[in-house]
């Protein structure tokens, strides 16, 4: 194992952080509609974004999670397409939601290595990347096994950050859950698109 490996990030966050995106308890989760706690932290990018690995490791997973979330359809699947590197340090990097996936189980990766590509997969309703880090090789999620990602990646300053998301449908529910006056004042209503195939991929 080795200790001190460099992070860095898989997507140069572009667009505002939401609270919605950030590692703890969700007052109102945007697919369950709920309190619900959050094992990572999300990266609203356009869809199709390139991702990279975080770090040196080895791929261990590379596919469409199928981890029904509490009995809904499959468009509300886990992590849909993710891919789980372990690291050179031990730790174990979750990357979820993606469009398209370019690496393979046994894949040796690095900073550079383009793993995939952002979408909307599984329990997504806005195009991001959920990146996830484990404290070791578990499989078991959750705030006891995870870290905060934002401790261990290079520093950024999200206030400088004021782009809005854009894209279509997809920014309603973005714009919503954006704001500074009620960022969990969202319901069903907004995500007219939750079954639907195309959006949701």
């Amino acid at each position: 194992m080795e200790e001190g490996i460099d992070y860095s990030w898989p997507i140069i966050p572009k667009y505002k952080v939401c609270e919605h995106d950030k590692y703890g308890v969700r007052k109102n989760h945007y697919v369950l509609f709920k309190e619900r706690a959050h094992s990572g932290f999300d990266i609203t990018a356009d869809y199709g974004t390139e991702v990279k690995s975080m770090a040196k490791g080895v791929v261990i997973c590379a596919g469409f999670d199928g981890t029904t979330t509490e009995g809904f359809d499959r468009f509300n699947m886990g992590y849909g397409n993710r891919v789980e590197i372990l690291n050179d340090d031990g730790k174990r990097c979750v990357y979820g939601h993606l469009s398209e996936i370019f690496v393979k189980e046994g894949d040796r990766v690095d900073n550079t290595t383009i793993i995939g590509k952002t979408g909307c997969s599984g329990g997504s309703r806005v195009p991001h990347l959920h990146i996830e880090i484990r404290k070791h090789n578990t499989e078991e999620t959750g705030l006891d096994y995870t870290i905060n990602p934002l401790d261990i990646l290079p520093k950024i300053d999200f206030t400088e950050i004021k782009l809005e998301f854009t894209q279509e449908p997809y920014d309603v529910l973005w714009r919503k859950m954006a704001s500074e006056v009620d960022p969990w004042g969202f319901s069903e209503d907004d995500v007219w698109y939750r079954d639907d195939a195309f959006y949701i991929k």
